[in-house]
């Protein structure tokens, strides 16, 4: 009876992080499974509190190996797991919730504020860091406007996502990058086309061929060492089946924004995989792709590459 006590009285210790009281009547669980294309893909159960603060931000959810990565500023919520053959003791991690200040997002389809989760910047290097190999990881429903809704915008995403790093940013895809300093533009290195010169047939085709040209001129011309860890960029790019290719271009243009593309990400270094690494949304699935495996664009496989790429600043 005495060793019981000591047990229940350290799991009750275990309870209390921070000086906040935790608890959970049930374990929830993230599965990982492998897709048909290699990608490791990403499930969260629909049941329960725990679920659904994992899947509020998906930089939350797995990009390797494990469950949950783990931020620097959030709640440990240790729980007992009933799922096994015997009992067991395991732990979670919830972002620490702060509120936001800026402004709505023109592109997302709710106003209702809540509160979001502040990542802190790493301190800037200058010395080269390592380009690990990285596969692609799938999270399927993760998608997350900056109020922590469902979204399947690309755009809606990223600046959900950069409004959790504490930055802001509105607009669509093509609208993004010219709110911040261009660190390599492929449209400035190619000729963009007059389509009143083109037959309506071949305009698609046109601006697909501008597109992937401008993805060559940022693979030959971009200095991965010059990208800072700790830092955030955008990336805008195109998608070769995109509806918007015609829609996005002619609004670009009378926008003066510089940047094409119908398809927008988030560059950003993973510290735990040491490798660059492009977030962006497809159809409400978060897709985590190296840099390097998704630069260039007639030697691309991919129907995506990258076009241009700005720093986010505040």
């Amino acid at each position: 009876m005495k060793r019981i006590l000591m047990v229940v009285s350290a799991f009750v210790a275990m309870l209390i992080v921070g000086g906040n009281m935790v608890t959970t009547a049930s374990a929830q669980e993230v599965q990982t499974e492998r897709s048909e294309q290699g990608a490791t893909v990403v499930e969260s159960s629909e049941n329960g509190e725990l679920a659904a603060a994992i899947k509020a931000d998906s930089t939350l959810q797995n990009r390797g190996a494990e469950a949950v990565i783990a931020p620097k500023d959030a709640y440990v919520v240790v729980y007992l797991n009933l799922t096994g053959d015997k009992p067991k003791i395991d732990s979670i991690y919830i972002p620490k919730p702060k509120p936001i200040t800026k402004a709505e997002d023109v592109s997302d389809e709710s106003t209702e504020a809540v509160e979001e989760v502040v990542e802190e910047p790493v301190e800037e290097v200058t010395t080269a860091v390592p380009n690990k190999r990285f596969e692609r990881v799938i999270v399927r429903g993760a998608g997350r406007n900056r109020y922590g809704k469902y979204t399947s915008q690309c755009a809606a995403h990223v600046n959900g996502r950069l409004s959790r790093a504490g930055y802001y940013s509105n607009g669509h895809a093509y609208q993004i990058l010219a709110q911040f300093p261009s660190v390599v533009n492929g449209y400035k290195g190619v000729k963009i086309p007059d389509l009143s010169k083109v037959s309506a047939d071949k305009r698609y085709a046109t601006v697909l061929h501008m597109h992937r040209q401008a993805a060559d001129y940022v693979k030959a011309h971009l200095d991965i060492s010059k990208l800072v860890p700790g830092k955030y960029y955008v990336v805008n790019m195109y998608y070769s089946t995109s509806p918007y290719m015609l829609q996005f271009f002619y609004s670009a243009r009378k926008q003066g924004t510089g940047n094409y593309g119908t398809h927008v990400g988030v560059l950003y270094y993973d510290t735990k995989h040491q490798a660059w690494i492009v977030e962006h949304n497809i159809h409400g699935s978060v897709y985590y792709d190296a840099l390097v495996s998704i630069l260039g664009g007639s030697s691309n496989p991919n129907k995506y590459g990258i076009t241009s790429i700005s720093r986010v600043s505040k």
